[in-house]
């Protein structure tokens, strides 16, 4: 067969069309976070989030004390009392929460139908975030228990129950548990009460992982500091549900925890 046979045997060169990209599922949502960091930071920056932590008064002739600084579960924007320390909270979860629960926002979104894909992420969304502020509740009424205690040794203790908890057989039961997936029913009452349950069941276990931590940073503080515990315990808890050995990363977070406490308690001595 001569050179122009060959050329005429030869099949067609298949051209694929390009592929669209596929949109990101959690998009809004990873924008929700970020947004709600920029709100943090602002408001930090800004001085509209201050302390409102109580302090027993000092006896005659006796100086305050020192390294008192205020409980940020009581945090709020001035005058807006309770119902704005809450609203603070809701805000510190979606900034520090979310980001770990896009596996399982991207899970509902691809067993969704489209039409409903959003409303059904939101939803979960909406009963995670629920549950984190329930917790935030919980904290802001057991607030007066430490509040008049000096800020330095409440801080310490808590980041050594956070790096005690880290070792805990809980801890890995719990993270296990926010690694785990559910069918979900694509449409109708049942897609609804699925998502709902889906909600609760990897709050649940989210808040079982980390209510230690987010216990340390309902005792932080306020002021720029409360940025740097923020950016902290969200890289802990980011990288725990990302990472490919949780274990692993537990323990490292449990190490640093324990340093932290150690360098908070020691702090007062030093100075």
């Amino acid at each position: 067969m001569g050179p122009a046979g060959a050329a005429r045997a030869r099949p067609p060169r298949t051209v694929h069309a390009p592929r669209r990209p596929r949109p990101r599922l959690c998009l809004l949502f990873e924008l929700a976070a970020a947004a709600a960091w920029i709100t943090v930071i602002a408001l930090t920056v800004t001085g509209a989030v201050h302390g409102a932590r109580p302090q027993a008064p000092a006896p005659a002739g006796e100086a305050p004390h020192h390294h008192t600084a205020p409980s940020h579960a009581a945090h709020a924007v001035p005058g807006a009392g309770v119902v704005g320390g809450l609203a603070m909270w809701a805000l510190m979860c979606v900034a520090m929460m979310l980001p770990a629960a896009l596996p399982a926002l991207a899970h509902v979104g691809a067993n969704s139908l489209r039409r409903r894909r959003q409303r059904a992420m939101a939803g979960f969304a909406a009963v995670y975030l629920a549950m984190w502020t329930g917790y935030g509740a919980l904290l802001l009424a057991l607030a007066p228990l430490w509040s008049r205690l000096p800020a330095d040794a409440v801080l310490a203790c808590a980041l050594a129950l956070a790096a005690g908890w880290q070792r805990t057989v809980h801890k890995r039961r719990a993270l296990r548990d926010c690694h785990r997936s559910s069918p979900l029913p694509a449409g109708g009452l049942r897609a609804l009460a699925g998502t709902g349950r889906f909600g609760l069941r990897h709050g649940g276990a989210c808040l079982r992982s980390c209510w230690a931590l987010m216990l340390v940073m309902a005792v932080a503080g306020g002021g720029p500091g409360m940025l740097g515990w923020m950016a902290a315990l969200t890289a802990i808890v980011t990288a725990e549900r990302f990472a490919r050995t949780p274990r692993r990363s537990a323990n490292l977070a449990a190490a640093a925890l324990a340093a932290a406490a150690l360098a908070v308690a020691l702090t007062p001595a030093l100075t």
